[in-house]
């Protein structure tokens, strides 16, 4: 379903995907009352795909989850290589300051921001997504990702 939706503009998947999030166990109590954040694109990927993927589950989530938000709080500001070939110690490398808050985005302390990626491989992403939110001040940041690879 995620390679589908993200290399071949599957957006039939979505449907199935909104039904596995339904039917996903405790997953409504783990979501209860988030702020949903996108990995970003770097511009030139998201010009290239015309869609970013991970905006499209949260808007799924957000279907499924309606006491939930999404905030499209931070930007890729380093276009980095495809992750699919590295290593674990590569993608870190690789994501080094490749995140940041964007600049008329303001984080409340007080609130649950949960990253939302399609694939978790070696959590690279989300720990770099995470590094962004935690600098510009959240205190409580969670982390989703659709599939494992």
């Amino acid at each position: 379903l995620i390679h589908a939706l993200k290399y071949e503009q599957g957006f039939w998947a979505l449907r199935d995907l909104s039904e596995l999030l339904r039917r996903s166990k405790d997953l409504d109590r783990f979501v209860e009352g988030a702020i949903f954040v996108p990995v970003p694109l770097h511009p030139r990927k998201l010009r290239e795909r015309g869609y970013n993927q991970s905006d499209l589950i949260i808007e799924e989530l957000m279907r499924c989850f309606p006491q939930c938000s999404g905030l499209d709080a931070i930007e890729r500001v380093l276009d980095t290589e495809s992750q699919t070939q590295f290593s674990r110690q590569e993608r870190i490398r690789n994501l080094k300051n490749a995140f940041s808050l964007k600049s008329n985005r303001a984080i409340e302390r007080s609130k649950r921001y949960i990253i939302v990626d399609d694939v978790f491989t070696t959590g690279s992403t989300l720990n770099a997504c995470a590094a962004a939110l935690r600098k510009a001040g959240a205190r409580r940041v969670d982390t989703l990702a659709i599939g494992h690879g």
